[in-house]
């Protein structure tokens, strides 16, 4: 090969010298995955090594070094102040390593991205911001899923799950959505002249879920209506989004999320029933949830939606 005249002063200037040669990449991203799951068996599964490529990887990269990295506990790994210091310095060069193809080749790369929820949640409030959230992530071509909120699918990329209160454990890849409060709803064709804060008890009544299925008493009209109460519902609907509609045209009282029912309200389609201080937690929470730790799309995605449940 003929080298122009003039080059090789260009390739002294960015070819690394034995005074500043690269450090091993390969040891650099097993670092990384190391420093995020807190674990070298976590890590080698996440890179598809075993857990001892993993160990000589890391021994590589302190013999680069000259330093400890991690001490080894008995059991686990803690992070030296040098590996502090390196993950402060890493995190930036390999979130700018991640975009690199997209920059050299001078376009947006598209990524399929699977989001997967509930009808309900889908329906009354995650369609109409659709829109607005292609165009947060142009990079992504969004496809929706939807499940059975009990059982959530394995290959949605970020997954908004409907869970028990109780059932919640702290996890590195996921956020919580804020709090919601159950409350009844009517259409204002249905209420005509009667006030909304007490006119509303002899009104027929809609129910979600099986007869006898707990749900939590927030979804029970004795709690509402007190224990005494013999009323029969006048429908009952399998799942809320059902009940909801149902309220919209007519036909009776519901209990609603306040998730879900905030545009309705918005819009003027349904109208809060009862005081504001008689409103009952849910005994469930949304969470967003994403299943690769390095995922940072899911993670300002998951962001982004939490974000726009509490505006």
């Amino acid at each position: 090969m003929k080298i122009a005249p003039g080059t090789m002063n260009w390739f002294h200037a960015v070819m690394p010298t034995p005074l500043n040669r690269l450090p091993p990449f390969a040891a650099l991203v097993a670092f990384d995955a190391v420093l995020r799951h807190g674990s070298m068996t976590l890590a080698a599964d996440e890179l598809g090594l075993t857990q001892s490529a993993i160990s000589h990887r890391l021994r590589d990269l302190e013999r680069y070094f000259g330093l400890t990295l991690f001490e080894r506990m008995n059991p686990g790994l803690r992070v030296t102040d040098a590996g502090h210091r390196l993950s402060r310095e890493l995190s930036p060069v390999l979130g700018t390593l991640s975009g690199l193809r997209r920059h050299v080749r001078g376009r947006p790369e598209v990524r399929p991205f699977r989001i997967g929820t509930g009808s309900a949640l889908l329906n009354w409030w995650l369609s109409p911001r659709l829109p607005a959230l292609a165009a947060a992530f142009p990079d992504l071509a969004i496809e929706v899923v939807t499940w059975d909120p009990a059982a959530p699918r394995a290959d949605a990329d970020l997954g908004l799950v409907w869970m028990p209160r109780e059932a919640i454990a702290e996890q590195p890849c996921e956020l919580r959505f804020p709090d919601e409060f159950v409350f009844p709803i009517a259409s204002p064709k249905l209420l005509g002249r009667r006030h909304a804060s007490d006119g509303w008890s002899d009104l027929p009544l809609l129910a979600k879920g099986h007869r006898g299925e707990d749900m939590g008493p927030e979804w029970s009209w004795a709690t509402w209506l007190g224990p005494g109460t013999t009323r029969p519902e006048a429908m009952r609907f399998r799942d809320i989004s059902g009940t909801l509609q149902a309220a919209v045209d007519g036909n009776g009282v519901a209990l609603g999320r306040s998730l879900l029912v905030a545009d309705a309200l918005r819009r003027r389609r349904l109208k809060r029933l009862g005081r504001r201080s008689e409103a009952r937690l849910c005994s469930k929470v949304q969470i967003a949830r994403w299943r690769d730790p390095t995922d940072r799309d899911a993670e300002r995605m998951a962001a982004w939606l939490v974000a726009n449940a509490t505006s």
